[in-house]
């Protein structure tokens, strides 16, 4: 009997527990109020299979959406809310937005919605101007300059606007550095391209300044971004989409260089087309002096003394063409072709006298050196979102080939004017590169404060290269001359978590897995292969204080695998007395990096960035010069040990009356080199300051004045004297603001700027004086014609600006 209770009491709490839930889920669908419509074209009385519906509260949070089915229709279920929105959308329609609607119990039917189709008629010529955004402007993990806001870049290339970012500087010589370290990986418009890797500062000068729509500064980047450059990445932003039929036209002239910038586009329902193309020409000449004292046990062996006059003239151009074609409001295709080509021969004169105990040899020599290549590049891009708020797919394939040529020809002569050989040494390569990527994004729970991003990559590269040296003196000497063959897999996967802790703290884990395989074979020295992986990680922690203040704590890796160029073992010896080459057995190097920043973002787009940091690098490459006993120097790449940067970097833009923008920036770092191989280490404290100020002097006049001031820097072997520059523009707008001319003047006050570069070894002491001759004034004129309304879509090309998507989501 107590058993058969027992049983019966089993039975009871069960039918209870199932009435219960029954009931509960009865009572919670009944709770739901279906909203449903059908969606038509307004012109055409057809309807719009595949529109976006979405559905927002009353704070204009999504609490639902799909896409309409093939006979147009939707239906939507949602728990019952104080009021919504509804909002529709179809490419080529306006949006349709219903307004606050107060829901009752009962379901609510929309009907027939119409959509009325967007114009694409340009009543004679109108430009739509949009809000010019701020200066610079904070993100997550960035600084953003704005270019397209600072009349100065009007003229010039891509090197001059890179100056007026935060944290980057550029030296006389257009080497690009942040934070004190050129180890960069440069991309355009989010996506690597090979042209930068190859030849960074020559590529920099191809790219029109007044091309530039911005730059991103991303010191801690996320696990997304390949781990290639060690300080960081710059992601640089052309010409953004336009909708309708329109573009610019900005060509300019002065004594140094002449520039040209044709950008078009047109958009068309779901395809959009845009061509862009440039050419440029522009000088640089340079005089230096040399003085090398050669030792041996600090015993002065001999001396030389050099006098140089070099004028290289860099011209080129580039062309791009882009499709894209909008399958439904959820998915895009698009394919992009880029061509690029450029020369920058270098014709001069050199003087050399070399002296030792037993020994006096002078002469002179003209040279000339050819650099050129031919580069092109495909990518086809497609991009999948979801009906979810950040859920979001990309896949990216991409082919480019190169081909370059790097000559020199040397003429030599006696002191009397007799000539005594001619030295040709040309270097011709080919290169191909493949990749391919996918990259996928999803929010967890309801509010997504959660998100995960992964993805993985594969990267191919093979490349030829073919040198030798032919002397009408000499016979041909089979050590001068060779070929190189070189392979290069990198494979990665990468996972990125975003959390949203509560109480304004949000933390984003990552990690990335990188394995390389580079094997290269060359014809006079033994084969070069090289196997390694590597675990990235890196942490960011964010809390927000406030309204107005964020303080960020950051850990990064980052790797630097050889270049194509540093493994080259070719020698350009155009100065036969001061030799350059390759190094063929180059190791990667590992960077370790913390950071702690705060920024204070004001009123009247008032911002204030500052940082502090500490990287290490144990396998560090350096540029090293030795000089053998015969007065030869040779400068080649090597892995010299370890080097440790501190430092601490401050940005500010504010207004200090209505019509006046100040941008300035300040940092102030620690280097330290150490080569227990050679027996070297050198350390020093530096600075590096810039200004930049725009002051709107009437509804279409505009003044604008810049400068940059650095003390120095150093390497393992030597320092670098005080780099400074400074520019002045005044941009005149006509026609009704559809055309501008701008006036600029860059170092007006000084014929050429004095560069002082000391160098020492255990076997030599030098110091060389360099002059670049920079003085220069230009004149552009800008014109923009058309509809140009600014696209509302999200450009698919820049994949990299969304690595934050579920951290601003919560800030709306």
């Amino acid at each position: 009997m107590k058993e058969l209770l027992k049983n019966l009491w089993r039975q009871m709490m069960v039918l209870t527990v199932l009435l219960n839930t029954t009931l509960v889920m009865a009572q919670t669908a009944a709770n739901e109020v279906e909203i449903k419509g059908t969606v038509i074209s307004g012109n055409e009385n057809v309807v719009l299979a595949g529109s976006t519906v979405v559905i927002k509260n009353a704070d204009g949070r999504m609490v639902s959406s799909m896409n309409t089915r093939k006979d147009g229709t939707f239906s939507l279920k949602v728990k019952p809310l104080t009021t919504i929105t509804v909002v529709i959308n179809y490419i080529g329609f306006n949006d349709y937005n219903s307004g606050a609607i107060t829901m009752k119990q009962e379901d609510i039917d929309l009907g027939r919605i119409y959509l009325d189709t967007k114009s694409n008629l340009l009543e004679g010529v109108t430009v739509v101007a949009s809000r010019k955004k701020p200066l610079v402007q904070s993100a997550r993990d960035k600084l953003i300059y704005n270019a397209a806001s600072d009349i100065s870049n009007k003229s010039g290339n891509a090197a001059d606007v890179l100056r007026k970012a935060p944290m980057l500087t550029v030296g006389a010589n257009g080497d690009l550095k942040l934070r004190g370290n050129s180890n960069i990986k440069v991309l355009i418009n989010g996506i690597p391209s090979r042209i930068m890797a190859k030849n960074l500062k020559e590529a920099l000068k191809m790219i029109p300044a007044s091309s530039i729509v911005s730059v991103e500064v991303i010191t801690n980047p996320s696990s997304k971004y390949e781990a290639e450059g060690a300080a960081g990445v710059v992601n640089i932003i052309t010409k953004k989409k336009l909708k309708g039929t329109s573009g610019t036209l900005d060509m300019t002239g002065g004594n140094l260089e002449h520039t040209g910038n044709l950008s078009l586009n047109m958009s068309s329902g779901k395809f959009n087309f845009s061509a862009m193309g440039n050419y440029s020409v522009e000088r640089e000449r340079t005089t230096s002096s040399l003085t090398r004292t050669n030792l041996n046990n600090g015993k002065q062996m001999g001396s030389l003394f050099q006098e140089s006059n070099m004028l290289q003239t860099t011209k080129g151009g580039s062309a791009s063409l882009s499709a894209q074609y909008k399958i439904d409001s959820l998915q895009t295709l698009e394919a992009n072709y880029s061509y690029w080509n450029g020369s920058w021969p270098q014709n001069g004169g050199l003087y050399n006298r070399y002296t030792t105990a037993n020994q006096y040899q002078e002469y002179r020599q003209k040279t000339e050196q050819s650099g050129k290549f031919n580069f092109s590049e495909w990518v086809l891009n497609y991009q999948k979102k979801f009906h979810r708020e950040g859920q979001e797919l990309q896949i990216i394939g991409q082919v480019s080939t190169a081909a370059d040529v790097s000559n020199y020809t040397t003429e030599q002569y006696k002191p009397d004017g007799k000539p005594a050989f001619i030295e040709q040494g040309p270097n011709n390569s080919k290169e191909r590169e493949w990749s391919v990527q996918a990259d996928y994004s999803h929010p967890f729970g309801q509010e997504g404060k959660t998100s995960l991003e992964t993805g993985v990559k594969y990267l191919g590269n093979t490349s030829r290269s073919v040198y030798e040296v032919l002397n009408s003196a000499l016979p041909v000497d089979p050590d001068r001359s060779g070929s190189m063959q070189y392979r290069q897999q990198i494979f990665s996967a990468y996972a990125t978590l975003n959390f949203d802790l509560g109480n304004d703290w949000s933390l984003r884990p990552g990690i990335r897995f990188e394995n390389t395989d580079i094997n290269a074979t060359f014809q006079n020295n033994a084969p070069y292969t090289r196997k390694f992986s590597n675990w990235v990680p890196n942490l960011l922690v964010v809390k927000k204080l406030g309204e107005r203040h964020e303080v960020k704590l950051d850990y990064n890796e980052r790797i630097r695998r050889p270049w194509i160029m540093d493994l080259n073992p070719y020698a350009n010896a155009a100065d036969p007395l001061n030799i350059i080459k390759g190094n063929p057995y180059l190791k990667p190097e590992l960077t370790r990096k913390l950071e702690l920043s705060h920024t204070y973002t004001g009123t009247k787009n008032t911002l204030l960035t500052s940082s502090l940091y500490y990287s290490a690098n144990k396998s560090a490459v350096e540029q090293i010069t030795r000089v053998d006993e015969k007065g030869i120097s040779y400068t080649m790449p090597d892995n010299i040990g370890e080097s440790t940067r501190m430092g601490l970097n401050v940005n500010t833009v504010f207004n200090p009356v209505k019509n006046w923008t100040v941008n300035a920036g300040a940092e102030i770092f620690h280097l330290k080199f150490r080569s227990s191989s050679l027996g070297l280490k050198n350390d020093g404290t530096f600075f590096n300051s810039s200004i930049s100020n725009t002051i709107n002097l009437m509804k279409d006049l505009q003044f604008s004045a810049s400068a940059d001031y650095g003390n120095g820097f150093i390497t393992l072997q030597g320092k670098n004297s005080a780099n400074y520059s400074y520019r002045f523009a005044l941009k005149k707008d006509l026609m009704n603001n559809k055309a501008s001319l701008t006036l600029a003047v860059i170092n007006p006050f000084q014929s050429n700027f004095r560069e002082t570069v000391y160098a020492f070894a255990p076997t030599f002491q030098s110091t060389q004086i360099n002059r670049f001759y920079n003085r220069a004034a230009t004149l552009t004129f800008s014109w923009q014609f058309g509809g140009l309304s600014a696209s509302k879509e999200k450009d698919s090309h820049f994949p990299d600006q969304s690595d934050d998507k579920s951290l601003r989501r919560r800030r709306k």
